[in-house]
This record gives C-alpha cells, sequence and structure tokens, in this order.
C-alpha cells in the first residue's frame, strides 16, 4: 500500500485524483493546493476515505517539505511557471526536493524551460544514487507523445524524422478553452524549435503551416504550427540517431487564437484611462478557467470537446522504409466513458501521472535518477495507460526503399 500526493488541483490534478483514487494500490491520497476551498470541494466531489487536503503554496520550500513527509510518490501539477515580479518562475526544483529530501519518487507534467530541465537532468546521478527516480513531463504533451516516440524507435533499426502533433477545442457558444488560458493563448506567438542533423533552430512564429488530418470525428483536418516544445529538446538527446524532429500544435480556432495572441500575448503593461494593465491580464479575466468546463459540459452547454496527440515516426526495419502513426484522440462521449466529470484534455495529461505513479509503487519502472518520458519500457506503460481508457491507435507503412 502507498501513499501518494498530488501537488496542483485544478482540471489536469482532478483527473490524476480520480485515477488514484479508484487505485487499490494506494492507501493515502494527499490534495495539496494554494486554494484550500478547491482542494476540499475536490475531495467532496471524489468522495474516498483515502482523501485528506492541506493547503501548500509550491513556492514555499518548508511547507513543500512538511506536506510530503511520508509520502513514496509526489505528483506536480502546478502550473509550470508563473509571474512574480515581472519574471516568469517555476516551484519545480522546490517540488523536486522536497520529494527526494522525503525519499519520494517526483512525477510533473511539464518543466517551464530548457533550462529548467538541464537543472533537473544535473541532478540525476544524485536520485539514482538514493535509489529513487524523478520523471519530468510526464503529461500528454509531453508525455504520452515521447512514450508513443520511444516505442516506434525501438521497432526500427535506424530512426530519421520524428513529428509530434496536437489538437485541442471545445465546440460551443461561449469561448471555452480545456487548458491555462495563458499558455493556450501566449503559446502561439512565440517562436518554434526544429531539430535537424544535430543543430536545435528556432523557426518564427506561427510558420510550416500544415494542415493534417487527425484521426476521428470531429478532428479531421486542422490547420498546425511549429511550436518550441519539449519533446524537440529531449527526444534528439535520448533516442539516438534521431536527424529531425518537431512538434507542431493546431486547432480548428487557429485564427481566433491568432488574433487573441497578437492583441493581448503580451505580460508588458500598457496604460489604459490612466491605469496600467498587462493585456493578457485582461484576457484571462474574460475567459472561463478550465476547471469550470466540466460543470458547464454536465449542464449540456458544451456541444463537443476533443483532444488528440499524434506521433509519426519514419525509419528503416530490414532495409525496408518504415512509417509509425500513433495517436490518442478522445472526444466528449469517450471523455463520459473513461472519466465521468473530467475533459479530454484532463484524462490526456492527468492519466500519465497517474499510471506513473502507480508503476512505480509497485516496482514496475526500475530505471533509476531524473528521466523524460521517453526513458521508460513503452509497452509496460501503454498497456497501463489503457487499463486507465486511453487507448494508442497505430498505423504501420512500409515501403522499398529505392537505391
Amino acid at each position: 500500500m502507498s501513499k501518494i500526493m498530488v501537488l496542483g488541483v485544478g482540471a489536469q490534478g482532478t483527473a490524476t485524483i480520480m485515477h488514484l483514487a479508484e487505485d487499490p494500490a494506494v492507501s493515502e491520497l494527499r490534495l495539496a493546493d494554494i486554494n484550500l476551498e478547491r482542494a476540499k470541494e475536490t475531495a467532496k466531489k471524489i468522495a474516498s476515505d483515502k482523501i485528506s487536503v492541506q493547503r501548500v503554496d509550491a513556492f514555499k520550500p518548508d511547507e513543500l517539505l512538511k506536506a510530503a513527509k511520508g509520502v513514496d510518490v509526489v505528483v506536480n501539477i502546478v502550473a509550470a511557471s508563473k509571474v512574480i515580479h515581472g519574471k516568469y518562475t517555476s516551484p519545480t526544483l522546490n517540488v523536486m526536493d522536497a520529494a527526494f529530501k522525503n525519499g519520494a519518487h517526483y512525477i510533473d507534467v511539464a518543466t517551464a524551460s530548457r533550462n529548467e530541465e538541464e537543472q533537473m537532468l544535473k541532478l540525476s546521478d544524485k536520485w539514482k544514487d538514493a535509489g529513487l527516480t524523478a520523471i519530468f513531463d510526464l503529461g500528454k504533451t509531453p508525455g504520452i507523445t515521447n512514450v508513443l516516440a520511444r516505442y516506434a524507435a525501438d521497432r526500427l533499426d535506424k530512426v530519421n524524422k520524428i513529428r509530434v502533433k496536437t489538437s485541442l477545442d471545445v465546440i460551443s457558444k461561449e469561448f471555452l478553452l480545456m487548458w491555462w488560458p495563458r499558455y493556450a493563448v501566449m503559446g502561439w506567438m512565440g517562436p518554434g524549435l526544429v531539430y535537424e542533423d544535430g543543430k536545435f533552430s528556432e523557426v518564427p512564429p506561427l510558420s510550416g503551416e500544415e494542415i493534417y488530418e487527425f484521426p476521428g470525428d470531429p478532428l479531421g483536418p486542422c490547420p498546425t504550427y511549429f511550436a518550441d516544445h519539449e519533446e524537440v529538446w529531449t527526444l534528439p538527446r535520448f533516442i539516438k540517431g534521431v536527424r529531425y524532429v518537431e512538434f507542431k500544435h493546431g486547432s480548428h480556432r487557429a485564427p481566433i487564437f491568432k488574433t487573441l495572441a497578437k492583441l493581448f500575448g503580451s505580460d508588458e503593461p500598457i496604460k489604459v484611462k490612466n491605469v496600467e494593465v498587462a493585456p493578457i491580464d485582461v484576457l484571462l479575466a474574460v475567459i472561463p478557467p478550465p476547471a469550470e468546463l466540466p460543470e458547464k459540459i454536465k449542464a449540456g452547454e458544451v456541444e463537443d470537446a476533443y483532444s488528440c496527440c499524434v506521433v509519426d515516426v519514419e525509419g528503416e526495419k530490414a532495409g525496408v522504409e518504415t512509417h509509425y502513426t500513433l495517436s490518442c484522440p478522445i472526444d466528449l462521449r469517450q471523455t463520459k466513458e473513461i472519466l465521468p466529470g473530467g475533459t479530454p484534455e484532463s484524462i490526456l495529461v492527468g492519466t500519465p501521472p497517474a499510471v506513473g505513479a502507480t508503476m512505480l509503487v509497485k516496482g514496475e519502472i526500475k530505471v533509476k535518477g531524473v528521466i523524460p518520458p521517453e526513458c521508460l519500457d513503452p509497452d509496460s506503460f501503454l498497456t497501463n495507460l489503457a487499463k486507465k481508457g486511453v487507448i494508442v491507435h497505430g498505423e504501420v507503412k512500409r515501403y522499398p526503399i529505392l537505391t
């Protein structure tokens, strides 16, 4: 029996908690959030005698250390960063340190920056020597996508290209989002990142437009654009020999996001009637937070919602050019079957850390140290993911290599 602490009780964290509350391998589940009332409301909704709640500020090491005392795994699902005194600041290293000092494994669903990932990886020997595992980026994208890339790579003699794509949308009269609005909007304005032949290169914002046919209805054809994402940074380092890696984000509402990003995608204050306000804060004040989406779904205010990640891996097997296309599409109907009260995005982001946490406490993850998801055994992880209702769809195509 095991004790697990989930830090961050938003939409994604709630999905993780719902899975863990149902798992017989979990004996105690601590919900920690800076918003104590939100944590209490989540505990009341799930109604499990395993659950306890506490208020914790992830930016205060002493509070983290006390909250994590005696747990086996710390799952960090707080926002990767927030603005403090005009600078993006992340609590991740604080949370990792609290887990380590308590002899607990660690999981998060996203990092704040490449610099933060580098700092985490430098701690790997320390964690390995302690017999502990810290898995970063174990969400949807990154997370499931990294594992899918490893799955395909393990079946190839040579890996040439890895292309990752994601799309998520809500179909409703009101403008609603399944992801933190700050990232959902501002992410469209930043430069993209591409890895090719040993070099990382930035590409212009909103470049590389491609209409990609996502699997299933109502996804289908959707415009996608280059983005700077964690997979591009880690996959070339841990999947040897790959020559090219890209990530593209897509949405049927891309024109809306592009317009919002241009109008409101800035943290720099502007003066409006003698009051200074950051444009992004104006937008955040009028968009309902993703945590409200399940209630709007329950009330019938959402026609449909869907989320999907796709990994396309090109390489060679036994002298034959081979392409793997692996995907995880979830719509609103499937959401109600997998995790009533969730959203497609919360399931795809929140299920992987739940799977990882239970695999760690059962001793099913043997690797020690600080690792990204592509270092996990993909077959074992995907099997456990499927048990939670998240199914991978795959297609393999083979072509003769012409010389």
